[in-house]
């Protein structure tokens, strides 16, 4: 067991990831609240390339020295940089800080399928029994409309789309951080998908009248950059090596929390009896299905050790 000296700094940088992507749906809100929705995704990642080349130059990040390993890691960067930012901007600005953050909240659960599927296992069945909760949670969730009308299908499928692709790149960025590691796969996934996405960026940007956007909009995307993208993952990745898997990652699970409470706080949604009920749903079905993956994945070692 780790000595508690050297698990409070990995707990500590392991909040700030939570908060940093916690507070993130509502920051987005105030983005898109000044900047096309679009162009809002694209800047998202595009704006981080500059600090990602530094850590790729600073800690010498190596590249794959493989096709596959290529591919995995093409697949996870315009997955977590591409896919999501844009279809995740473009949802919350059609709907509710609430939902989207109970959306996003059902990605460990997404990623956890799509990764057996790859790996041609079958989960245990309190994985399936916790999935199915979350999915109920999420039906719940879409199903009901706030007074606001804030809250749009349209908006709510975008996000459960985001959701969905990002679960994906969570996969095959496993596969790719099993070869050159987190920080080479995080950084050259952002580098690679936000340079790609710069011609269109600068295409859109000459049609659009920057003039109108206040100090709001930057500060919005400036964080965006740094904290979403950047430091939180950094953060995060930090605090799994040095805190282990196993005790750090349930931390995570308050996450959605952290999104309803900033909601609140500081757009000042309404929380409904159906947001309540599809809160409970997801977080308790996320927990059981972690906790049951995790049981399996660690019998096999236990069965080894004792060999």
């Amino acid at each position: 067991m780790l000595p508690t000296t050297r698990m409070l700094p990995a707990y500590i940088l392991a909040a700030f990831a939570v908060i940093s992507w916690g507070i993130t749906p509502a920051i987005t809100a105030f983005q898109v609240s000044e900047i096309p929705a679009f162009e809002a995704g694209l800047m998202r990642s595009v704006f981080a390339v500059p600090p990602a080349i530094l850590c790729i130059l600073v800690m010498r990040l190596a590249r794959p020295s493989d096709a596959v390993t290529w591919g995995w890691l093409l697949f996870a960067g315009f997955a977590a940089f591409c896919g999501f930012p844009i279809l995740f901007t473009t949802g919350i600005a059609q709907t509710s800080t609430a939902h989207a953050a109970l959306i996003l909240a059902c990605m460990p659960v997404i990623s956890g399928g799509l990764g057996a599927i790859l790996d041609r296992r079958m989960p245990s069945w309190g994985w399936f029994i916790g999935a199915a909760l979350a999915m109920i949670g999420e039906v719940v969730l879409i199903t009901s409309r706030d007074s606001s009308g804030d809250a749009t299908l349209n908006g709510d499928l975008l996000v459960i789309l985001a959701a969905i692709i990002s679960g994906a790149g969570y996969v095959a960025g496993s596969r790719a951080t099993a070869k050159i590691g987190t920080w080479s796969t995080t950084f050259w996934g952002v580098t690679i998908a936000g340079l790609a996405q710069l011609p269109l960026l600068i295409w859109l940007m000459m049609g659009t009248d920057w003039t109108t956007v206040t100090h709001v909009g930057w500060l919005s995307t400036l964080y965006l950059v740094m904290f979403s993208t950047v430091l939180a993952y950094a953060a995060w990745y930090w605090a799994l090596n040095h805190g282990t898997v196993v005790r750090i990652a349930p931390v995570q699970f308050s996450q959605p929390l952290v999104s309803l409470v900033f909601a609140v706080v500081l757009l000042s949604e309404e929380i409904t009896q159906p947001i309540i009920i599809s809160t409970a749903l997801i977080l308790g079905g996320i927990i059981m299905a972690s906790r049951a993956q995790r049981a399996k994945t660690a019998k096999p070692a236990a069965t080894g050790d004792k060999e």
